[in-house]
């Protein structure tokens, strides 16, 4: 195939990818018959569907001393999940799931929660010291961890109302799914699938599958399959309108089969254009409207670096730079970069 370009805007990455060092995993491809194309379902009435996601947002890195003197790392991070639902009617944002929360990690030294007031608004960074961080990148990592932990929590809450499917952003990580609950993996790391089996996925038409297949790595079941949700022009690669879903391993058959219809009737409905998402078509449309709204509740970039400014505390006795000594200090002086 000759060289095609990927949809996605390039300073988001892209959707496809394959990590080098990728866990060792049994892969089943026999479970749902021969390896072809699955028919798009005949067309019906939309599933509800409850779509779980999150946003994180690093507000400030600065740096710290522990008693010894040492140099150490902290950044003030927030993040936002919440649930969209999705039915024939329209979508709305489920206010009573939204939840913000904002962390002061650091590598050691700081261990004050720091809280700042502007206007009526009180950001309370909760500090912690994530286990074996040791650099800014970890915290970063420890930040998208904690997002990510409690986007499965509000997942498992939501599944238990088996009346909506419920898609959750990525592999699934829930503890305790509901039965009708499905991760949506719209940036591949691993395909799971040698190289005949993959070429069956550029060849997939919209709202076409691959068959089923079960994945079991590091103990943990779940079965999985590609479906194509949108047909991208001619100079874009053909696997950039095709997503990896999966279920729960301990799901039975036939309820896994009944999940990837459903989303094989939903999902190419929703595909997001270009000209609404830099991550399209992967990033769905009802998923791109909640994470501007989680952005929104996480309040302006700008003013929550304008309030750390001036809240973080100059270090006794510093002065602002470019003063004399002896000269009144009017400036405080601010660690946060």
């Amino acid at each position: 195939m000759a060289l095609r370009l990927l949809p996605w805007a390039p300073e988001y990455g892209t959707a496809l990818q394959s990590d080098a060092d990728e866990p060792e995993a049994a892969i089943d491809v026999a479970v749902e018959g021969p390896w072809r194309a699955v028919p798009a379902p005949v067309p019906a009435a939309l599933p509800a569907l409850c779509i779980v996601d999150g946003v994180r947002r690093a507000e400030a890195h600065a740096l710290d001393e522990d008693a010894d003197g040492a140099l150490q790392y902290a950044l003030f991070g927030s993040y936002a999940v919440g649930a969209v639902v999705v039915a024939a009617a329209g979508a709305r944002v489920l206010d009573n799931a939204l939840r913000v929360e904002r962390r002061l990690l650091h590598t050691g030294g700081t261990s004050l929660t720091l809280e700042l007031r502007g206007g009526a608004a009180t950001l309370r960074f909760q500090a912690q010291r994530p286990a074996h961080a040791r650099s800014a990148n970890d915290l970063v990592a420890a930040l998208n961890r904690a997002m990510l932990d409690d986007e499965a929590k509000l997942a498992e809450q939501l599944s238990r109302d088996t009346a909506a499917l419920t898609l959750v952003d990525g592999p699934l990580r829930l503890r305790s799914p509901g039965p009708r609950v499905v991760g949506y993996v719209k940036r591949v790391h691993r395909w799971y699938l040698d190289g005949a089996q993959q070429a069956l996925l550029p060849a997939l038409r919209v709202g076409e599958r691959t068959p089923l297949f079960r994945i079991l790595e590091g103990g943990h079941e779940r079965v999985s399959w590609y479906l194509r949700i949108a047909e991208l022009p001619v100079h874009f690669h053909p696997l950039g309108g095709v997503v990896r879903l999966e279920a729960p391993g301990a799901l039975p058959f036939a309820e896994a089969q009944e999940l990837a219809e459903q989303c094989a009737a939903a999902l190419p409905r929703l595909a997001s254009s270009p000209v609404r998402d830099p991550r399209s078509p992967q990033n769905l449309i009802a998923v791109g409207a909640l994470e501007r709204e989680l952005a929104r509740r996480l309040g302006d970039r700008r003013w929550v670096s304008r309030l750390l400014r001036a809240h973080v505390p100059a270090p006794p006795g510093a002065r602002s730079p470019g003063r004399s000594e002896g000269e009144p200090d009017r400036e405080r002086t601010v660690v946060v970069t």
